[in-house]
């Protein structure tokens, strides 16, 4: 009686341990804050490539302020401020987005191709039908954005089968280069037998900070080192649709170098 007795003492004990024992706490890296978040324990920013874990206490400075945060065993989230109907403030990213691949054929497509943030790293060269969009001196595309005010008009590089369009020719004005910047541009056709312009997009062009967005890319790229090119290229084009705009996979691999 007595050892039926101690065993089930024991057994009690070890099962309230393990019942009260707190959960484990995971670690993510950061990869971009918007806004600005504190330690609370510290006061210390947090910035690019910090880690911190699970049950941190935080001081989200604005109501807007939030991070993209990477652990290799759990993914990618969203830091942001908790709210009434959530107790934790990690929200899974959105995963990555398929791209369109072939030619542009007709002006839908083009709307398709470009709606939303749309992401320029350098250089970008969409296909485009020379049937349907053939390019010469006489027929081309352009573009116009605001510029202090005024409405700047760019005649896009003629391309063979690709509409271009290059960072440093369009903020280039007057023969001047201005610094890029965000900004919404309409893309136009100039079809020369119709003698008309044909609105194509309307869509708001992201010119990141270059310098930043790579160290951003590496905290991906050292969190991922164990996987796969492709699931780190997922990751990476994940990431830059959620927190910059739709990048084109040819703009992209050209300016990773893969």
């Amino acid at each position: 009686m007595k050892t039926k007795l101690f065993t089930f003492i024991v057994l009690f004990a070890v099962g309230f341990l393990f019942s009260s024992a707190k959960p484990a706490k995971e670690e993510f890296k950061v990869i971009k804050v918007i806004g600005e978040i504190l330690y609370q324990n510290s006061g210390k920013k947090m910035a690019t490539g910090d880690v911190f874990a699970t049950g941190t206490k935080l001081n989200f400075v604005t109501g807007n302020s939030r991070a993209a945060v990477i652990s290799s065993a759990k993914g990618r989230f969203v830091l942001a401020p908790p709210s009434k109907k959530k107790t934790t403030n990690l929200v899974p990213a959105v995963n990555s987005i398929s791209s369109r691949s072939g030619a542009i054929v007709n002006a839908l497509d083009f709307a398709k191709h470009f709606e939303g943030d749309y992401l320029i790293l350098n250089r970008v060269a969409v296909p485009v039908s020379p049937q349907k969009f053939p390019q010469n001196q006489d027929n081309f595309f352009f573009v116009s954005y605001t510029y202090e005010d005024e409405k700047i008009m760019k005649q896009l590089p003629v391309g063979d089968g690709k509409l271009i369009l290059h960072r440093d020719h369009i903020f280039m004005i007057d023969g001047q280069p201005i610094t890029p910047f965000n900004t919404k541009i309409n893309l136009y056709y100039r079809n020369a037998e119709t003698k008309e312009n044909q609105s194509l997009a309307s869509f708001y062009a992201v010119f990141p900070n270059q310098q930043l967005l790579k160290k951003e890319i590496q905290v991906i790229l050292d969190e991922y080192q164990s996987f796969s090119k492709e699931k780190q290229y997922q990751q990476i084009k994940g990431y830059l649709n959620e927190f910059y705009g739709k990048p084109f996979d040819a703009n992209l691999k050209s300016w990773l170098d893969w």
